[in-house]
């Protein structure tokens, strides 16, 4: 977790504010018949070399990244990562994920009437073209033990 100066307790809330934001976006999208990847593909289709600071990254680079900002904008998500070199990189959610954490990571979602797998298709769509940008594959989900994992791969 990241440590700020600022009160934890506020840090959370605008997390939680974060996450609301974006969903209900999602849910707005797909109430006018949109699906959740093309949200994603309308959000995240642009900016990936901007944000990053380079064009091709290897996979460690751009793992650590992302990592910096789970840890700034998702503070209740916890996450390992198992794997990072130069051509392959993995991180692993063991608390929570970027949809939702706490006791039922879910209800956020259900209050907005998504269903967790419109939730899971957004970030797999989300993850696949932010890293496109940058020479990157992406594959993020469950896996066998239901863990959600990230996976990123060079081109």
């Amino acid at each position: 977790m990241i440590k700020t100066k600022t009160n934890p307790g506020a840090w959370r809330k605008t997390a939680k504010s974060r996450l609301r934001f974006e969903l209900a976006g999602l849910a707005f999208a797909r109430q006018k018949g949109f699906s959740s990847e093309d949200y994603a593909r309308y959000l995240w289709s642009s900016g990936a070399v901007g944000w990053m600071g380079k064009a091709r990254p290897d996979t460690r680079e751009y793992l650590r990244k992302e990592a910096e900002a789970f840890q700034r904008f998702y503070p209740e998500v916890s996450f390992e990562l198992v794997e990072a070199g130069d051509e392959r990189a993995e991180l692993v959610f063991t608390g929570g994920c970027l949809g939702g954490w706490g006791k039922d990571r879910w209800a956020l979602a259900r209050q907005l009437h998504l269903a967790k797998e419109d939730v899971c298709a957004y970030c797999q769509e989300a993850f696949r073209v932010w890293a496109e940008q940058l020479g990157l594959s992406t594959q993020i989900g469950p896996k066998d033990d239901t863990t959600c994992r990230l996976l990123v791969l060079k081109h």
